[in-house]
């Protein structure tokens, strides 16, 4: 692997890091668990009902993990479950009047700033972001394929 590569890898690596520390910084100043800061985050961003099925998909935490967040956030008056006519076993998850509270003096702020970073970005350099993430993601995909490590798309 040449250096340069190495160089990249490297800085990126630090970068994901920093983020993650932002988000985790935001969460210990709400004081909010990792795990219940997402999942205030993902119900108060979707547009549509969520399930605790949907918030395994969107945020990679464990399912445990999750399931003790929903569990807790419910517990504490902050999230209601809802079945969901003809579905087995599944429920929305949506915010009580506390929970909105909630989310609006922790998440909603949150939201708030990460939308004016990127309006200061840009239109065009933001663009040219998510184009070259997304590259290097394909790639990595497809370079971690090659070794096994991953399954191909359309397999």
């Amino acid at each position: 692997m040449s250096t340069k590569a190495e160089s990249y890898l490297k800085r990126i690596a630090v970068q994901e890091k920093q983020f993650d520390a932002l988000y985790r910084s935001a969460g210990d100043r709400f004081g909010l668990p990792d795990c219940s800061m997402w999942v205030l985050y993902f119900l108060v961003s979707s547009k549509e009902p969520i399930t605790q099925q949907d918030l395994i998909g969107k945020m990679m935490f464990p399912k445990q993990t999750i399931n003790s967040a929903v569990v807790k956030l419910a517990k504490d008056g902050f999230l209601e479950l809802r079945i969901i006519p003809g579905m087995r076993n599944r429920k929305t998850i949506q915010l009580t009047d506390a929970g909105k509270d909630l989310a609006n003096n922790t998440v909603v702020r949150l939201l708030n700033a990460e939308l004016r970073a990127v309006e200061a970005m840009g239109d065009n350099r933001m663009e040219q972001f998510i184009s070259l993430y997304t590259e290097l993601s394909n790639a990595m995909r497809e370079e971690f394929a090659g070794e096994g490590l991953f399954d191909k798309p359309n397999d």
